[in-house]
């Protein structure tokens, strides 16, 4: 047999067993080196050696590259949900919505939670956290309004993940890792993010508003789904079910997202200084707050330590893909897909996302592999940088995307009762949102 076709098989073989041990719930960290280990092995490259070279060498440098993005970005993000900044502005909005009342009151809800979840998560809670925060308020005024359970995945999908990241200026880590690869900034491609981002927001209340009607029709109410939620309840932090907020709070609670986004977006500070600062604001407003400073910043190192090791193993096994006589070929077939070269960058971030069930995963190995070949054909780095920033957040969201199995375990929902709102709105329309992208920078607009 070929030695090109052999390792192809090779590739097969450790992303069938990338998937199927991803879904069954094993570690990245283990899967990401044994699959990189089975390429080497069809490849016929010496196992033992590209471990400890190209395998350990990617998965170093990105973090290494990555570190100062990451870790201040999950303390802000664990800071803001100990000193109570992050329940206020949930309690507030979401109080704000539901007065609105009237026939439409369910839907006008929603949506005023997806706006908390949206605020939160632009001002740093990453979509992985940001559920702990917007579940015990939506089991709040989903049980007083009798709006089915499942929904509390609709919000944390649509608010936190389905267009925030995408758009420009957002403190995202996907909006921020194309930077060193591309020398660019987190503004890049401006109109082709608000476009994107705005198609996002209109067919995500659409999804809801349609979907609300049909379980209203159904019958469905809160408990149908809930059940499970109120009988281990207990572990929601119910606390803020109770909590008022003035609107001087409020304000205090936007505080440090707002001074994150002035001085990344408009001073033009580095991200990771813009992150910081963030974090002393957050620090300096709510000092008398914090139970133990030393436990919240504890947290945001593990989750920091947890996010971006698990991302720098898959990295490292796209080193492994890369080195393949597979890959090679079909790197070289690229230019069979029918269409422009952003079409191929588009699916080529799409599917490798997918593949991995990692929007950071799947961007920085889209980067690593493919920036080199399209600025030489003289595309914009700023062009690349929001193509591929959309196209990371299509096929990520998959049955065994960590966040998308972290936000259904919270909310005690299985993935037939839940995860179909994370597939339409955090993988399909995604996915065809990436095309818009496409068209729109291929017709000159940035």
């Amino acid at each position: 047999m070929d030695s090109g076709m052999l390792s192809l098989i090779g590739i097969l073989i450790a992303l069938l067993i990338l998937v199927i041990g991803s879904m069954r719930g094993y570690p990245i960290m283990i899967i990401g080196p044994v699959c990189a280990a089975i390429v080497f092995l069809f490849s016929g490259l010496p196992v033992i050696e590209n471990m400890k070279g190209a395998y350990a060498e990617d998965f170093g440098g990105f973090a290494t590259s990555n570190f100062l993005l990451f870790l201040p970005a999950c303390i802000l993000g664990s800071m803001l949900g100990d000193c109570g900044a992050a329940q206020d502005i949930a309690v507030k909005v979401g109080n704000a919505a539901q007065s609105i009342g009237g026939k439409n009151a369910k839907f006008w809800v929603l949506m005023g939670l997806s706006v908390i979840t949206a605020i939160l998560s632009f001002g740093g809670v990453s979509g992985f956290v940001v559920i702990f925060t917007i579940a015990p308020i939506c089991r709040s005024i989903f049980k007083k309004l009798n709006i089915p359970w499942h929904f509390v995945i609709a919000v944390a999908v649509y608010g936190g993940t389905m267009w925030t990241a995408i758009l420009p200026g957002s403190p995202a880590v996907q909006n921020l890792i194309p930077i060193d690869y591309l020398g660019t900034n987190p503004k890049s491609a401006p109109m082709i993010g608000i476009i994107c981002a705005l198609s996002c927001i209109i067919f995500g209340a659409w999804y809801i508003w349609f979907m609300l009607r049909r379980n209203e029709k159904r019958g469905e109410g809160y408990m149908v789904t809930g059940a499970l939620m109120e009988k281990e309840a207990g572990e929601l932090n119910n606390a803020i079910l109770e909590a008022k907020c003035s609107n001087l709070q409020f304000i205090r609670a936007l505080a440090p997202s707002i001074v994150l986004l002035v001085a990344m977006n408009v001073l033009n500070i580095e991200p990771f200084v813009s992150l910081i600062i963030g974090c002393i604001v957050c620090y300096v407003l709510y000092f008398n707050k914090f139970e133990n400073i030393g436990k919240t910043f504890g947290a945001g190192c593990s989750s920091t330590m947890k996010s971006i090791m698990n991302v720098s193993a898959v990295v490292g096994f796209g080193a492994a893909v890369e080195l393949a006589p597979g890959f090679e070929y079909l790197v070289a077939n690229l230019d069979k897909i029918p269409g422009p070269p952003l079409l191929q960058l588009c699916l080529a971030t799409n599917l490798i996302a997918g593949i991995t069930g990692s929007a950071s995963g799947g961007e920085a190995i889209a980067l690593n592999v493919f920036t080199d070949r399209f600025l030489q054909m003289g595309i914009s780095p700023d062009v690349l940088h929001r193509i591929v920033n959309i196209s990371c957040y299509g096929l990520d969201s998959m049955p065994y995307n960590g966040s998308a199995i972290n936000r259904l375990n919270y909310t005690r929902l299985t993935h037939k009762q839940g995860y179909y709102h994370e597939f339409f709105l955090g993988a399909l329309f995604p996915f065809v949102n990436s095309f818009l992208a496409v068209i729109l920078a291929s017709i000159g607009i940035v």
